[in-house]
């Protein structure tokens, strides 16, 4: 019986050696503090991403397509080339055009020639008429010729113009046949293949810009003239990214819905890092009454527990107290929140608070040369 007890002791011991003790488990976190500040109360309206720019790039000439040099997924730049239309038949015209061009620009120098000898006859008529050398029948062929060694020259110059204006037209046509990114996009569709026949208007790519995209929001009628001129107070968030975007300037729409009583607000916003993509849902935060003192806290001290929006203060014991806050609406960097247990000043944990528990116990540390810290433990 004694060995038996010895054993099972020992057992115990090795067991509670082996398990972690909760009181001398410790979470590093940061702490920040409570403002008062001056802001102007915000609503949230909701919206979605789109495409600044988003078409079809069609054939211009008929002809065989030659070459298609992009496919779905494709990133393009502007001024690439990207699909290259047959050109043989513009090119023989082209040569053709030069040719009649150069036809009447030997009959011009021959009906130059022509003028100035009929020029020279009428004017030796005219003064042989004087003379009595000539008569007045023979004056007026000269000068019958005349004219129309005039009209020859003109009709030449006529012709050297439309023939000018045939080569000036098919070059056109034949820049035509290739054809460029008019945009920095996307291929998100590809309609043809190489070898296939095209006809002016077909369809070649779907493309969608990439760069800055647009944040379409759906604010109502009531807060759009908070929202003139409020560029730097527009705080757009993408749901999908979890974080706030970067807005480069906003616009409206003077269009009212008559069924929902809204107005459109567009945001353009950067997407250097073409995280961003059309149809993205966002959420904005758009100025809708005057400003007032509102306490705020860091976007990164909100934790939501059951639903619940929250904040753990750290009190004079030094232990975490979990505050259940009102969130009346967002800035760039902090939220406006409302509850009855805090105030300006009151220590918050920004940092690690996913992992405290009410009542854990934290000791704060201070350094000079970084934000305030704390040690929590059970």
């Amino acid at each position: 019986m004694y060995r038996k007890a010895t054993i099972a002791f020992a057992i115990a011991a090795v067991v509670s050696f082996s398990l972690p003790r909760h009181s001398d488990a410790q979470t590093p976190v940061r702490v920040s503090e409570v403002r008062l500040e001056r802001l102007q109360q915000r609503q949230m309206v909701t919206g979605s991403l789109r495409a600044i720019a988003r078409g079809d790039v069609a054939a211009l000439e008929s002809g065989r397509l030659n070459e298609l040099t992009a496919r779905e997924g494709d990133t393009i730049a502007k001024g690439d080339v990207i699909a290259r239309v047959d050109d043989r038949r513009l090119q023989a015209e082209r040569k053709a055009a030069e040719a009649d061009r150069r036809v009447a620009e030997a009959e011009l120098k021959r009906h130059r020639a022509t003028a100035k000898q009929a020029a020279a006859n009428l004017a030796r008529g005219e003064k042989l008429i004087r003379q009595n050398a000539v008569s007045r029948q023979e004056l007026d062929q000269f000068r019958a010729a005349s004219d129309v060694a005039t009209a020859e020259i003109e009709a030449a110059q006529r012709r050297i113009e439309r023939a000018s204006e045939t080569i000036r037209l098919l070059d056109v046509r034949l820049s035509d046949t290739t054809v460029i990114a008019p945009y920095d996009a996307s291929v998100v569709a590809r309609h043809v293949e190489p070898g296939d026949w095209v006809q002016p208007g077909d369809k070649l790519l779907t493309l969608v810009s990439t760069g800055p995209v647009e944040a379409w929001l759906e604010v109502p009628e009531r807060y759009a003239p908070a929202i003139s001129d409020a560029d730097a107070k527009l705080t757009i968030n993408s749901d999908a990214l979890g974080r706030t975007l970067d807005v480069l300037n906003v616009k409206k729409l003077t269009d009212v819905n008559r069924r929902v009583r809204t107005m459109s607000v567009i945001a353009t916003i950067s997407n250097s890092d073409r995280q961003l993509a059309p149809g993205m849902s966002i959420h904005g935060w758009v100025p809708a009454g005057k400003s007032g003192d509102y306490l705020t806290v860091p976007k990164d001290a909100i934790v939501r527990r059951a639903g619940q929006p929250a904040v753990f203060a750290v009190n004079e014991d030094q232990k975490a107290q979990q505050i259940a806050v009102r969130v009346l609406f967002e800035t760039s960097e902090r939220v406006a929140v409302e509850s009855p247990r805090l105030s300006a000043g009151s220590a918050i944990v920004v940092e690690g608070n996913e992992r405290l528990m009410p009542q854990q116990l934290v000791q704060v540390m201070r350094d000079p040369s970084r934000p305030a810290m704390a040690i929590a433990s059970r």
